[in-house]
């Protein structure tokens, strides 16, 4: 082969490198400045479109149920509308209580994704390790839920037996007050066993009167 041929393959050679660099340098300063054209991967999920808004509303809403329904079984409907510290604690009970059914409700959205993430295929070990990381999460929400909720529902009886006590001492202060027998140490409860209490008390002290004129008129005679 002569040497002009072999000149002139070997130009053509390095023409054809050169083209191919060119094209390999513009493809990455593409990609390096403007990211955006990568492919991105689009995944399906089952899962519709969640509004966390209206997510906190519901469980705002459900903490309210639990926890008027837990104190109007422990206490009267007057107590809980009327005593300040009784509002007061209402509404921090059902703000702790509304945030840890927040926080389940999320979860167990963000862990139904990543289950369904990981059987489309993304078998990396780290979704392993957020999976695990995410159910030991969810679990202990759940026992801080069940835990706060039997606190609250020890305070509220603890607090409807405070009352109870006053109210007996009130109640046997008042019949005492007139007159009637308090050997009976049975709780009064309301004010129409109050009044039927006191009630006694003055027939009571009043049958003592009516024996003792009699007495009085017999030994007259």
């Amino acid at each position: 082969m002569s040497e002009d041929k072999k000149k002139s393959i070997s130009d053509q050679a390095d023409e054809i490198r050169k083209e191919l660099d060119a094209l390999i340098g513009e493809n990455q300063m593409d990609v390096e400045t403007d990211p955006t054209d990568l492919p991105m991967i689009q995944r399906e999920t089952s899962l519709a479109p969640v509004n966390y808004t209206e997510l906190k509303s519901s469980s705002a809403k459900k903490a309210k149920k639990t926890i008027e329904s837990l104190m109007k079984f422990y206490l009267d409907a007057d107590i809980i509308e009327k005593d300040d510290y009784i509002k007061a604690k209402k509404a921090m009970d059902e703000m702790t209580m509304s945030s840890l059914i927040y926080q389940l409700q999320a979860g167990e959205r963000a862990l139904t994704t990543l289950l369904e993430t990981i059987e489309g295929g993304e078998l990396a070990p780290r979704m392993f390790e957020v999976l695990a990381t995410l159910q030991k999460s969810m679990l202990d929400i759940i026992k801080s839920q069940t835990m706060y909720l039997m606190a609250a529902e020890e305070s509220t009886k603890r607090i409807a037996r405070d009352i109870e006590i006053y109210r007996k001492r009130d109640d046997v202060t008042e019949i005492e007050s007139s007159g009637g027998d308090v050997s009976d140490r049975n709780v009064q409860r309301g004010t129409k066993d109050l009044m039927a209490a006191i009630q006694a008390g003055i027939n009571n002290q009043d049958n003592q009167e009516d024996i003792e004129d009699v007495d009085i008129e017999e030994s007259s005679e």
